[in-house]
């Protein structure tokens, strides 16, 4: 309609005649000069338009926030069909392809959220917009880890660390490099691993988020303490312990001192991990999943030093709380030392056998490893419980 229009003015300045004047024709004229200004002004976009855009935009992520994915779809396609029509808008529509990804993910289409990231990925790579590009990478790893699919997710997620450390954005960087150190543990390639986990340690980009490096620390620490490097573990874990010390992050803290508790019991340093597990179980307060947990491993610990009417008490306890919380796997473990000091400590042999044959049928039900272990102790028990006239 542009250009006919303007074909329709400039045929009524010339002759009669001339209905139809090509482009070519008036580029060496005034005219064509004024109809390729007033047509390439007609093709941008106002700054009324775009602020219009964005905030299509910003509605359509609130609307993902909220759960609202039919009012969040039909307003990004609505920005994204005004946004297409203006290439100087490139920037701004990759970003709406990038939240129809984030939209889809959310819904769980993953192929379509797949071809909305590679869209915004595209643009993003033809503006040289880096930033916005390890974005939009980190979220294509983030739908690859869900779907199980933890090569490509590390290899995207080298895509976007690249980018993070070409542009200096080291929080980005640490943050990546935390995801490849997980994934690595999930595909089994620990030196990969304990690579990105020291990266991380070393990194300076904590400096204003302490628990996020405290909780890579942590994770770090449990993954030496799986290879038996318990003094290094020790060491990952004091300084976990002292970043969440300076943030008053008792939860956090609970699970440390834990950690570094059943390390101490390993080295059969009993009184060391008894400590570390009432400190433990003091900041657990209030947390009766945590609590079980803890008081078994203090019964445990009990047990191994002799005090065996203590740890009877401490596991009824667990137990107990275990019960409640119908954590009845964790439970039926329990269960079976229970049992196991019950008849060969006290004697008692009825109570012993009920809580043991409870704990195997809890055991073999749900298919769990403890209970070929439990079932040696029910077998255990019988002999002894037969040898004495039960």
């Amino acid at each position: 309609m542009i250009l006919s229009a303007s074909l329709l003015f400039i045929g009524q300045t010339e002759s009669p005649a001339t209905t139809i004047i090509k482009p070519r024709e008036l580029k060496s004229n005034a005219l064509w000069r004024l109809w390729m200004f007033w047509h390439s002004e007609k093709m941008k976009a106002s700054e009324e338009l775009i602020n219009d855009i964005r905030s299509l935009k910003h509605k359509g992520v609130s609307s993902i926030k909220n759960g609202d994915y039919a009012s969040a779809e039909a307003t990004l396609n609505e920005a994204l069909e005004q946004a297409s029509q203006y290439p100087e808008l490139g920037s701004l529509q990759s970003r709406i392809l990038h939240e129809l990804g984030v939209l889809e993910a959310a819904q769980g289409n993953s192929k379509l959220a797949r071809e909305f990231f590679h869209q915004a990925l595209k643009l993003e790579s033809k503006l040289g917009e880096e930033i916005t590009q390890s974005i939009t990478l980190l979220h294509l790893a983030s739908l690859e880890k869900k779907q199980q699919q933890f090569k490509k997710g590390i290899a995207t997620y080298k895509q976007a660390l690249a980018l993070q450390k070409k542009n200096h954005d080291d929080e980005g960087a640490a943050s990546t490099l935390h995801h490849l150190a997980k994934l690595s543990v999930r595909t089994k390639n620990i030196p990969s691993a304990i690579n990105f986990y020291q990266q991380v340690r070393d990194s300076q980009a904590y400096a204003n988020k302490p628990d996020v490096k405290a909780a890579a620390l942590h994770q770090f620490a449990m993954l030496r303490y799986k290879q038996n490097q318990f003094e290094e573990a020790l060491v990952l874990y004091e300084e976990a312990l002292e970043l969440e010390d300076a943030i008053n992050n008792p939860f956090d803290k609970a699970a440390t001192l834990f950690q570094m508790g059943r390390i101490y019991e390993r080295q059969n340093y009993l009184d060391r991990a008894l400590a570390l597990y009432q400190n433990a179980l003091d900041l657990r307060e209030g947390n009766p999943f945590e609590q079980a947990s803890t008081l078994h491993q203090i019964g445990v610990v009990k047990a191994k030093q002799g005090n065996f009417n203590e740890a009877i008490e401490i596991y009824q306890k667990a137990v107990e709380l275990k019960a409640e919380q119908g954590n009845y796997s964790s439970m039926a473990i329990t269960l079976a030392r229970l049992g196991k000091l019950q008849a060969e400590w006290q004697g008692e042999f009825k109570t012993a056998l009920k809580n043991l044959h409870q704990a195997v049928d809890i055991l073999q039900q749900a298919g769990s490893s403890e209970a070929p272990a439990a079932c040696k102790v029910l077998a255990t028990v019988e002999a002894l419980a037969n040898g004495n006239g039960e």
